[in-house]
């Protein structure tokens, strides 16, 4: 036993971290396609990957999530108060 484990009583903390789960807001989706010669061509796309998560989505969705980024980002976003736009005038 060492000097600061006498000092500090000797015992162990243990420290429980909590993971924070976070929705992904699917804010970057890369377009999949099948066929090579397709491959550039978005409305012939395949699916969509969203580049944080990996979760693919078939075209439709993916053009709603595309869609609503917006309303879902500001959504997740702390409101601007008026303190915090008076001190950047």
């Amino acid at each position: 036993m060492g000097f600061l484990s006498k000092l500090f009583g000797g015992k162990k903390q243990e420290v429980v971290a909590e993971a924070i789960q976070v929705e992904c807001p699917h804010s970057v989706l890369v377009a999949r396609w099948d066929s090579v010669q397709d491959m550039g061509i978005e409305e012939k796309a395949t699916r969509f990957m969203c580049e944080s998560c990996k979760e693919m989505f078939e075209p439709a969705e993916a053009q709603r999530l595309r869609d609503t980024l917006s309303e879902r980002i500001a959504a997740t976003t702390p409101a601007e108060t008026e303190t915090d736009s008076a001190g950047a005038s």
